[in-house]
């Protein structure tokens, strides 16, 4: 055990101190030299003979690290932006409480909402092995059923709505969000699941994020198929955009499987706003079949489905069988009428390469909180 010394300093007060060696007393403990320290004095050695070395392992370092970082990023977004059915984007649940013109809604959870589309090609509906490749969407309506409230609406969207929509690369990669037409949606994807979950999304934008999470796509072929199971109906022609072809305004017209797609799809494209005529025939030719197909599906539901699966080559659904049978439960339980048909009112502008729709945001933001919310 070290001493203690008394001392007194110069002030007259006592302090000790130890007898113990401190490194700073200037006294030092001699060690055997270890391994790293016989490589540090080695590189030490090393590096003062070589100086250009420190510069060239950097260098070197730095190339790795930068190319193993652009891979691994490279390949870890392309897996991200790789686009499936179930990775798109999702609206979130934000739709579920709003607070409008100073009251407090909530969605109605008794809402089912899907999206039927009629798309611009014919024969079998295949999905392609590239992207962008897909038809475009031309006749977009969300049917909503309010079990709650026991009715249904039609809301029929312009194809030529302007909005964000996701656009792909040929091999699938995210592009990101895009102005531009509705239709476009569906076109920028695989002609499948991916192409119906990108229009999903697209409409869901435009509606303020209400959830579309179900969806039947059909092409051309699908319109005969349909007349079959309807038989001929009878129409009152809204307007005068197909004299040519026999349609006179006011006047009563057969609809038939042959000349069903004329009615419902001609439109003359070196017209302005063609679309907005169409859109008129449509709506008459589905308030004119709706009672016919709720009836079916009320008291045929198997023929029905039946004629689903015969019509399975140009149609596209993520709906099952089961799914289908709970639906129709939903359908009968839904009154619908002509005032029940609903098309956004806004504003159409010719654009710089073709036309564009511009919803009525005020207007179209009040029907949604009437359709699909309940105050609290």
């Amino acid at each position: 055990m070290s001493e203690k010394r008394k001392r007194t300093g110069k002030s007259g007060a006592d302090y000790y101190v130890s007898d113990r060696p401190t490194h700073a007393s200037g006294e030092h403990h001699h060690k055997k030299k270890g391994p790293w320290r016989i490589f540090k004095h080695k590189v030490k050695k090393t590096l003062s003979r070589h100086p250009w070395i420190i510069p060239a392992v950097i260098i070197a370092v730095v190339v790795i690290l930068g190319t193993g970082f652009f891979l691994y990023n490279r390949y870890t977004s392309m897996n991200r932006s790789r686009v499936t059915a179930a990775n798109q984007n999702n609206v979130g649940s934000g739709y579920r409480n709003i607070v409008y013109k100073g009251k407090e809604y909530r969605y109605n959870a008794r809402i089912t909402a899907i999206l039927y589309v009629g798309v611009d090609s014919d024969g079998v509906m295949t999905v392609n092995d590239t992207y962008t490749h897909a038809p475009n969407a031309d006749s977009i309506s969300l049917v909503v059923m309010d079990e709650l409230h026991k009715k249904m609406t039609i809301i029929a969207l312009n194809r030529n709505t302007i909005c964000k929509i996701h656009r792909y690369a040929l091999e699938g990669q995210d592009r990101g969000e895009f102005v531009d037409q509705l239709c476009l949606a569906y076109a920028y994807g695989e002609n499948g699941p991916v192409s119906a979950r990108n229009l999903c999304n697209a409409v869901s934008g435009i509606l303020y994020g209400i959830p579309i999470n179900e969806y039947v796509i059909t092409n051309r072929s699908s319109l005969p198929e349909i007349m079959k199971a309807l038989g001929n109906v009878t129409v009152t022609v809204p307007n005068d955009d197909l004299t040519d072809l026999g349609f006179i305004k006011g006047e009563e017209a057969v609809i038939t499987s042959q000349n069903v797609e004329t009615f419902v799809r001609r439109r003359d494209i070196t017209e302005d706003f063609s679309n907005v005529g169409r859109m008129e025939r449509q709506k008459t030719f589905i308030n004119a079949v709706m009672e016919e197909i709720v009836d079916l599906l009320r008291n045929s539901p198997n023929d029905v489905w039946r004629r689903i699966e015969a019509a399975e080559y140009c149609t596209q659904t993520n709906i099952t069988r089961s799914r289908y049978l709970d639906l129709t439960k939903a359908v009968s339980n839904s009154a619908y009428s002509e005032q029940n048909y609903y098309v956004p009112e806004g504003k159409n502008v010719v654009g710089t390469r073709w036309d564009e729709f511009y919803p009525d945001e005020a207007k179209l933001l009040d029907k949604l909180v009437e359709i699909f919310y309940i105050e609290k």
